[in-house]
């Protein structure tokens, strides 16, 4: 039986091509995605400082934003909102899906009426609504000192 010799010129590579290709579709993914995500805060909103701010990620809850002007409107996405329509979409979502899976977040200008945020939490609670957070800004403890 006759083996059959290697040469020494035959040598096996990886080929880069394909990973790269995959990294820069997962890139482009990835920051579309999170400019989507971007789309849903209203940048009129200029959120109160608080002692301690958390960010917390929950695994299958729908979360609903609720953007309060300094004037007092009330935005969702995109979209102005009245109080009473407000309420109305709350009390629909909340028959929606299953208990406990939907997460208000009130994101409130540090201008605006306090009213204006008791009406919508009193609003979550006609709808059954009780997972309900508040978004703040931490400042900086660094900030300032040189």
């Amino acid at each position: 039986m006759k083996f059959r010799r290697l040469e020494e010129d035959e040598v096996t590579s990886f080929q880069v091509s394909p990973l790269i290709d995959i990294v820069f579709q997962l890139l482009t993914f990835f920051l579309v995605t999170a400019t989507l995500q971007e789309l849903e805060f209203a940048k009129e909103v200029e959120l109160p400082i608080a002692d301690s701010s958390l960010t917390k990620q929950a695994e299958g809850l729908q979360e609903i934003r609720l953007n309060v002007l300094a004037d007092g409107r009330i935005k969702v996405g995109d979209e102005f909102i009245s109080m009473d329509r407000l309420a109305a979409e709350l009390r629909r979502v909340a028959r929606e899906g299953g208990p406990g899976d939907k997460k208000i977040l009130i994101r409130g200008d540090k201008q605006a009426h306090y009213g204006k945020i008791m009406r919508i939490m009193a609003a979550c609670a006609q709808a059954d609504l009780w997972n309900v957070s508040f978004a703040t800004y931490q400042e900086d403890p660094n900030k300032g000192v040189q």
